[in-house]
């Protein structure tokens, strides 16, 4: 997706359930799963229509992870030997 922006939204930070396109009023796996098909408006046998995903593909964009670099091996090894608690038990 090099060359295309995106609309910029409010920070997935500033959302209570973690998302960053239309907000749930918790986090999805806090809900029971009526409210949550209540708050997508989806159908609870079906899913969404093709043209209710259509719409919403347009509207938020395809659901992809970044282009990051990912996990780290090394990375989360070295931050597990550097944890103070880890520390801690290695010099007593």
């Amino acid at each position: 997706m090099i060359g295309k922006s995106k609309a910029k939204g409010p920070s997935i930070e500033d959302m209570e359930s973690g998302q960053s396109n239309k907000p749930m009023s918790k986090p999805a796996h806090a809900l029971s799963a009526e409210d949550v098909v209540k708050e997508t408006e989806a159908d609870a046998e079906d899913g969404l229509t093709a043209s209710q995903a259509k719409e919403r593909l347009e509207r938020y964009g395809p659901n992809e992870l970044d282009e990051g670099p990912g996990v780290q091996p090394f990375k989360i090894f070295m931050r597990q030997i550097a944890n103070a608690m880890t520390l801690v038990m290695l010099t007593t």
